[in-house]
């Protein structure tokens, strides 16, 4: 019966097995005989401490959060039994980092140059985020918009490792139990999509998980929060793209999309399980989630959940923040614009309703400034007497004037002094319409904020030559420098990821148990403080993306004072120097040493031992 049993498990001297069961065992699951290495498949290391004892040398090559390469010293190799296993040669992380930027750069399509930097994160997690955090203006349109967008909609041929959850409809009634499963059990930021709104592209089901695993990448390579306590999960409900139901390499499930009350059961069971595996100060962010979705489910968990929704409140706060930016070119308050959305959605209402909350601060009734808002949807004017009506969710904004399909009409007519464009239509801002905001106010502020690139309104070049170079411009993907007049422009780039990154570093570092709107005020503010005088001479009112960790640390600060302030945070006592203890929770993207950590001990006392006494015999 052991004749299959390894001579190492029997007694080397009558062939005995010494523990049966374990005998007995091993026979009916052969796999229990395979070495230990096939079966730990994943992370080894979790939490933020490691217990040297649960990792073998072997480990700190496999595993991505501890791989070194070729940084581990002679020192460590031969400690950790890893001697021979890499090539003679030592190279400094920063050796590494040279050898990347090199490889990037070999490639010439976009595409694989994330499909390079998404390898580099599977292999060695410091190396990644340092390069990242380093060279955030040459890489962050590579890990985030716009070449994620293409990576999204090419996911299933690019997937290799799995990265987070998918958790499906059919799951529903065992959400928590699938959240058991993933190995790290101290997360504190979760980034959910439903794959509904992906970017500008539509519904793109569960190819849409490119976007959380990009947003938590921007986590911790601009904001400091340590990789490990980010979960990227996709909630995958089916999908209405036709296209992908018919794609032999989409990897989600094969329906129709499920609706109504089921669909706000699997959420509802969702937000509950997460903060019962997690905390109930576990930040939960919602991404790309459709308009239907988006406000309505916003709304429903903000004061139950540590909560907010990137698309509606962060891209809210970086427009705002361009705004207040703008005052100091066109000498304006904020009060004192007109402002005309194209797009009525969840995007344009979240600017909307902060640009709002801006001018009541500047001294407006909130009525006195909701009239100073125009939308323009798909149907036209937001009219109440158009047929049809205002759209619920946009409802604040409608006026009581005549319908009007014609936006070059509208532009001419009320005259606003800002044109903000968050509809998706790729040159919807005509040679038409720009030249009628040059006309309408000497420095028209244009902001083209719809992604990726294909889906902006209109470009930078565009906008400079249509308004006589007179506009103040800025774009939610990054356009090339503006050659205007002899001159050399460098426009802004409206990216949340200015914003979001540090609202999340300030909550988790307080442990916040909700996210006000004025949160997201506080840091439109703040990003405006950052932009310089040399800033504004180049022609963006944003700071460089260079600069977005500064950018991300100061809105932390900023977001822990609020939280301690409005009685919000969970941390206590408060800290004293509450800026260092913000600085503290971020993440080392250096490498540490691999070695264990050693001391002496102080010399015995010496005392007269008496010898060893035999045992008495009736004992």
């Amino acid at each position: 019966m052991f004749s299959s049993i390894p001579r190492s498990f029997l007694c080397c001297s009558n062939g005995i097995v010494p523990n049966r069961a374990l005998a007995l065992a091993l026979t009916k699951c052969p796999a229990l005989l395979e070495p230990a290495s096939q079966c730990r498949n994943y992370h080894e290391v979790t939490g933020n401490i490691i217990c040297p004892n649960m990792v073998r040398g072997i480990d700190h090559l496999r595993d991505p959060r501890l791989n070194k390469g070729l940084a581990f010293t002679l020192e460590e190799r031969q400690a950790l039994g890893i001697h021979g296993l890499l090539a003679a040669k030592f190279k400094s992380q920063e050796e590494q980092l040279d050898i990347c930027r090199i490889s990037i750069d070999r490639y010439e399509d976009n595409l694989n140059k994330y499909l390079y930097l998404v390898e580099l994160q599977d292999r060695n997690e410091k190396l990644f985020f340092r390069l990242l955090s380093e060279n955030v203006e040459k890489y962050l349109p590579i890990v985030y918009t716009p070449t994620v967008g293409l990576a999204c909609q090419r996911f299933g041929l690019i997937y290799r490792r799995p990265r987070g959850l998918f958790i499906t409809i059919n799951d529903k009634g065992h959400i928590f139990n699938i959240l058991k499963n993933w190995p790290e059990p101290d997360v504190r930021a979760i980034v959910f999509t439903d794959g509904e709104r992906i970017l500008g592209l539509g519904d793109l089901g569960a190819y849409g998980m490119g976007i959380p695993v990009g947003k938590l990448s921007l986590y911790t390579a601009l904001a400091g929060i340590k990789p490990h306590q980010c979960l990227p999960i996709t909630l995958d409900v089916g999908t209405d793209n036709q296209d992908l139901l018919e794609d032999p390499l989409y990897i989600g499930l094969r329906q129709k999309r499920v609706r109504g009350k089921e669909y706000d059961e699997f959420i509802d069971e969702f937000m509950e399980a997460c903060v019962q595996r997690y905390g109930q100060n576990t930040l939960l962010q919602f991404e790309d989630f459709a308009l239907g979705n988006a406000g309505r489910l916003l709304a429903k968990y903000r004061y139950k959940y540590c909560t907010f929704n990137d698309d509606i409140q962060g891209t809210a706060s970086v427009a705002v923040a361009g705004m207040m930016a703008a005052v100091r070119v066109t000498k304006r308050k904020l009060s004192e614009n007109i402002y005309f959305f194209l797009g009525a959605g969840s995007a344009a209402n979240g600017i909307a309703n902060l640009t709002v909350a801006a001018m009541v601060s500047e001294g407006l009734t909130e009525k006195q400034a909701q009239d100073r808002v125009y939308m323009f949807d798909v149907d036209g004017l937001l009219s109440t007497r158009r047929e049809g009506g205002v759209p619920p969710h946009a409802k604040a904004f409608g006026k009581d004037v005549e319908p009007e399909k014609d936006f070059e009409k509208c532009i001419a007519k009320i005259k606003p002094s800002c044109l903000i464009g968050c509809s998706t239509v790729g040159g919807a801002f005509t040679p038409n319409v720009l030249k009628q905001m040059a006309q309408n106010t000497e420095r028209p502020v244009i902001f083209a904020l719809s992604n990726p690139t294909s889906k902006a309104e209109c470009t930078a070049q565009a906008a400079y030559d249509n308004t006589e170079g007179r506009c103040i411009f800025a774009s939610g993907s990054p356009f090339p420098p503006v050659q205007y007049d002899g001159k050399e422009y460098l426009t802004g780039q409206g990216n949340n990821s200015y914003i979001f990154p540090g609202v999340a570093l300030g909550v988790i570092a307080t442990a916040t148990h909700h996210i006000p709107e004025t949160m997201f005020l506080t840091a439109a503010r703040t990003l405006a403080n950052y932009v310089s005088t040399d800033d504004l001479a180049l022609g963006r009112i944003y700071p460089s993306l260079a600069e977005v960790k500064e950018v991300s640390l100061a809105i932390a600060i900023e977001v822990a004072k609020m939280a301690y302030d409005e009685g919000l945070a969970s941390v206590y006592p408060q800290p004293k120097d509450l800026a260092k203890h913000v600085e503290n929770q971020m993440y080392n993207y250096n490498y540490e040493s691999s070695m264990p950590i050693v001391w002496d001990w102080k010399p015995e006392e010496k005392f007269n031992i008496r010898p060893i006494q035999p045992v008495p015999k009736n004992i």
